[in-house]
């Protein structure tokens, strides 16, 4: 008897380039109906008719409608770990604090979208995944910043708890000031107080 596919499951892999871009459509057709109309209209059949195709081919990459938002946003992550790992290759000769402020303002930047579509997008994402039960942020981020601040501070190494919190809090505290189109999000005051919040879970750490 075959085993239920996972919601994340792609039905079908885009490994050839008219695959990827199918793909890549019925993505952009997603974040256009969150952007204009709304989750509520999000359904298969629309985001058919959005895309221009059938209802098939939505089929044949993804089993439902949550594996497409799971897809997503893992796009959204990815774009932002790609951006902190360009700060973590072009910042070696800064100071650990001055890397770590970088990856903070990328982090704020990428929540803080201007555009009042791309926030529109961001808002219903960060809806959706709670609802669905997409897994928490990853925490990548966070062990990249206690790397660089072991690297040049020493201390004891983090443990999970301490990598955990300081996601936990820097993730959390941009998803409600998202979710609340917070006017702080995006400020030079909000940043600062980001920072201070990192840097004060980092100190405690190495002290522990």
């Amino acid at each position: 008897m075959p085993q239920p596919q996972p919601a994340g499951f792609n039905r079908k892999s885009p490994i050839q380039g008219r695959a990827k871009q199918t793909v890549a459509t019925i993505l952009e057709a997603t974040a256009r109906i969150l952007t204009e109309e709304g989750s509520e209209r999000l359904t298969t059949n629309h985001l058919a008719r959005r895309a221009g195709f059938s209802i098939g081919t939505i089929y044949q990459y993804f089993p439902n409608r949550e594996a497409i938002v799971l897809a997503l946003v893992e796009r959204q992550r990815a774009e932002v770990e790609r951006r902190v790992k360009a700060v973590l290759a072009g910042g070696e000769d800064a100071g650990p604090e001055a890397r770590i402020a970088q990856i903070v303002r990328t982090l704020h930047q990428a929540f803080a979208v201007h555009r009042a579509p791309q926030r529109r997008l961001v808002q219903a994402l960060l809806r959706l995944a709670a609802t669905q039960g997409i897994p928490t942020p990853p925490d990548t981020v966070a062990r990249a910043i206690f790397t660089i601040w072991r690297d040049a501070k020493g201390g004891r190494a983090p443990g999970e708890s301490d990598v955990f919190v300081l996601t936990q809090s820097l993730f959390e505290t941009l998803r409600q000031a998202t979710l609340q189109s917070s006017p702080l999000l995006g400020t030079v005051d909000f940043e600062e107080a980001l920072l201070r919040m990192v840097f004060g879970c980092l100190r405690g750490a190495s002290q522990s």
